[in-house]
């Protein structure tokens, strides 16, 4: 995924555990061939997957921007 596909403030999946949860950027980071997201996660958005507002902080790869619902 190119830096550039992702915003602060966008919508994504990540993995979490054997599922995926949604999250919101909070920043990209990092030189280019090891970029990191810093994911922010909150009850609501992560279908309750978390229970209290957290961050979590993954590589660029495993990063997927959220499709919205049609």
């Amino acid at each position: 995924m190119k830096k550039d596909e992702l915003n602060y403030g966008d919508e994504v999946v990540i993995p979490w555990g054997f599922t995926e949860v949604h999250g919101r950027v909070a920043e990209i980071y990092g030189p280019p061939a090891q970029r990191r997201v810093l994911v922010a996660l909150e009850p609501e958005l992560s279908s309750y997957v978390v229970d209290e507002p957290t961050t979590v902080s993954i590589p660029l790869t495993d990063v997927k921007k959220a499709v919205p619902a049609a």
